[in-house]
Parts: C-alpha cells; sequence; structure tokens
C-alpha cells in the first residue's frame, strides 16, 4: 500500500498543484499571502493550499460532503456538532457513483488504509463507503 499511495501521490499532486494555481490565478490579487486559502482532505481537515498533496485528494470531495451533513444535521436538530446523542448515515448520489458514510456519537469515523478504483491507499481518510452505481448508471437484464 506504501507503494501504491507514493505512486497515486507523484501522479496527482502535480496536477493538483497546476489546478491551485489556475485556482488562485481567478482572482485579482491572486489570492495573496493575506488571503488564507484552505482545501479540504480525505480525513475531513482543512490544509493550506501550499500543503495540500495528491494522495490527500482522493475523497475529499466525498469528505466535505460527510462534514456538512454531519454539522447541518446538528443544526438542524439544535444540537452541537460533536453531541454524542447524533447518529446521522449519509447517502450520497452523483451522476456516476453512491457515497455512504454514518457520522455516530459526535465523531467522524476514520481508516488509515482504504481501496479506491482497486487501488489500495494507505492514509487518514473518513470512512466513505463508494459503489459505482450512480444515477447516472443504467442495468441492463437479459434472459
Amino acid at each position: 500500500p506504501r507503494g501504491n499511495t507514493a505512486c497515486i501521490d507523484a501522479y496527482l499532486t502535480p496536477l493538483v498543484r497546476e489546478y491551485i494555481n489556475k485556482f488562485k490565478a481567478g482572482f485579482d490579487t491572486n489570492l495573496d499571502l493575506k488571503r488564507q486559502v484552505l482545501f479540504m482532505q480525505s480525513d475531513g481537515g482543512l490544509v493550506p493550499a501550499d500543503r495540500f498533496s495528491g494522495y490527500c485528494a482522493v475523497l475529499s470531495g466525498p469528505a466535505g460532503g460527510v462534514v456538512g451533513y454531519a454539522k447541518s444535521t446538528a443544526h438542524a436538530l439544535g444540537l452541537h456538532a460533536d453531541d454524542d446523542t447524533l447518529q446521522v448515515i449519509g447517502f450520497d448520489m452523483g451522476g456516476t457513483s453512491t457515497d455512504v458514510s454514518r457520522y455516530a456519537g459526535g465523531s467522524f469515523e476514520h481508516v488509515l488504509e482504504s481501496e479506491t478504483a482497486g487501488v489500495s491507499i494507505l492514509a487518514p481518510q473518513l470512512d466513505i463507503n463508494t459503489v459505482a452505481a450512480g444515477g447516472g448508471s443504467r442495468l441492463f437484464f437479459k434472459q
């Protein structure tokens, strides 16, 4: 898994850096040092743009969804997100995949190793299970 993770990082980090540079360049001030720009990582935490790396970005989008539904559900119920009575199941169906996760007991559930697209990754991530069956998926039945 460490070798896979190093390869994933070597492949994705230059692409992530290019994206961040283009993102910053889209602002008049090029998002100077007076502004703090943070990106969501796969573990649900935020990191400054200059420390955001490829292997930590693999599930950053779904991780943002988990953090969002945990906090918004707590708010809607009049609870704090760290309330140990809060238990929520997340179901995020996109066009090509569905992400399922759980927020329970006021804390995020993490895994240290996962498999994404058949490749093992050794990095802290929120425990998100992805299936390749989203709203745009089509199933056929042949007799």
